[in-house]
């Protein structure tokens, strides 16, 4: 039983879609998730994309200084050969070796080995029916993310009482629950994180660790 709280940076200020629809808020929230996390004692786990890592790499820095994980979020999984190389040479970079990796969607047979990281051995994703490559464990997304609730029209009061009630329906089930948030949407929607402390402090109610997936993996391998 855990809850981990998933939160992908893919932020950059020249994104003219995301932006017009998100703001430039995502500098700030990290911010503000990391300072919760130093108040509260969380450790969170993040996945950062290619393109942050080459803009934005104290943003990378920052997480890990503060103690937290640090994965891959890869968003164009099906183009492997280009994007690994880059993503290894990022994470050079910065010291860091990551051992995940998350993608939007469920895998689909499309989707190549990941040979080229051999580390990598958890998949953060939407849950389906396609095998994995055998070194992957799958941790599934089963809560809705709120990017994509919010797009949906969803309001965050909504999306936080669902995720309340699947967090609630996990525990009872002594079962582990991700939640998905990115902090440029968060920006806007939440950006006093009173909606964020609301599903944590559920989950100190419930008694369910707060973890994040390389601990899970841990876990599991231990």
């Amino acid at each position: 039983m855990f809850l981990c709280l998933r939160v992908d940076l893919d932020y950059v200020p020249w994104d003219t879609p995301d932006a017009t629809e998100f703001g430039h808020g995502e500098p700030a929230a990290l911010l503000r998730l990391l300072d919760l996390a130093r108040h509260t004692g969380y450790k969170f786990q993040f996945f950062v994309s290619n393109r942050v890592l080459r803009a934005f790499p104290t943003n990378a820095e920052a997480v890990l200084n503060d103690g937290h994980d640090l994965d891959w979020l890869c968003k164009h999984p099906e183009e492997e050969d280009g994007r690994l190389p880059e993503a290894e040479a990022q994470f050079s970079m910065i010291g860091h070796v990551p051992k995940g990796l998350a993608i939007k969607g469920p895998w689909a047979p499309k989707m190549p080995p990941f040979d080229g990281l051999p580390q990598f051995r958890f998949l953060s994703a939407a849950p389906g029916h396609n095998p994995l490559p055998e070194k992957l464990d799958l941790f599934p997304v089963e809560t809705r993310p709120l990017r994509e609730a919010m797009r949906g029209g969803m309001s965050a009061r909504a999306w936080t009482d669902a995720t309340k009630t699947q967090l609630r329906d996990a525990a009872s089930r002594n079962t582990g629950l991700t939640i998905l948030i990115r902090p440029q949407v968060v920006a806007r929607y939440d950006p006093r994180l009173s909606h964020v402390r609301e599903i944590l402090d559920l989950a100190r109610a419930l008694e369910v660790p707060v973890e994040t997936l390389r601990d899970r993996l841990a876990a599991k391998s231990g």
